[in-house]
């Protein structure tokens, strides 16, 4: 065979290999790419997970009003929640909300009982009435905007009451802490002021 056709033909033959080179390098960049692409959507699902527990849900929609008992001391508190704008719903099931409080020197975990219905008329002192007697105990009462007997919707308003075996005195602090199934807790503290007048609502800011 002529030296010039051993030399094109040697030509052809480096030319396969490079192109195979070439077919070789572009998968294992799409390769590459595409784990690249699937980590990084990974990562985005991730944070925004996370975004979504550490953001709450709930937020205090109102002043914070307490019941003061025969004996001057608080013996009911009253929280106005809200939907947190952007969250959408939040369920008020007892299975789905948390509420732990420590009153004093006193602590009470997971003391949530539940929807307890709607407030037709926003009487504060016949609310705690009627929780009179009762251990440590948390309901909400819906003001409006519930879609279903236990979901809040935007815009919607709940009030949390909460029930104290035992009244807290002037210049006690309590905090309630509250667990909804999404987002993250939303905490609650308050001190009592003194010169309270025994059977009325004060503001505690």
């Amino acid at each position: 065979m002529p030296w010039r056709n051993r030399r094109a033909m040697v030509g052809v033959d480096t030319a396969i290999i490079l192109i195979a080179f070439v077919l070789v390098a572009a998968a294992v960049a799409f390769v590459v790419l595409d784990m690249g692409m699937t980590s990084a959507q990974k990562a985005k699902q991730t944070m925004e997970g996370g975004l979504q527990q550490a953001s709450t849900a709930l937020q205090v929609d109102g002043d914070v009003m307490a019941y003061v008992n025969t004996s001057g001391a608080v013996q009911v508190i009253y929280i106005p929640l809200g939907v947190t704008p952007g969250t959408g719903y939040v369920s008020f099931a007892k299975n789905l909300l948390s509420v732990s409080v420590i009153a004093g020197n006193m602590s009470y975990a997971n003391i949530y009982n539940g929807v307890a219905g709607v407030i037709t008329n926003q009487n504060l002192t016949a609310i705690a009435n009627k929780l009179g007697g009762s251990g440590a105990v948390a309901e909400v009462y819906f003001i409006h905007g519930n879609i279903t007997p236990f979901v809040l919707g935007p815009y919607g308003q709940a009030l949390l009451v909460i029930h104290l075996p035992y009244g807290l005195p002037a210049y006690k602090s309590f905090t309630v802490t509250i667990s909804p199934s999404i987002g993250g807790a939303i905490t609650v503290s308050r001190i009592i002021p003194p010169n309270n007048i025994t059977n009325t609502v004060i503001d505690l800011g």
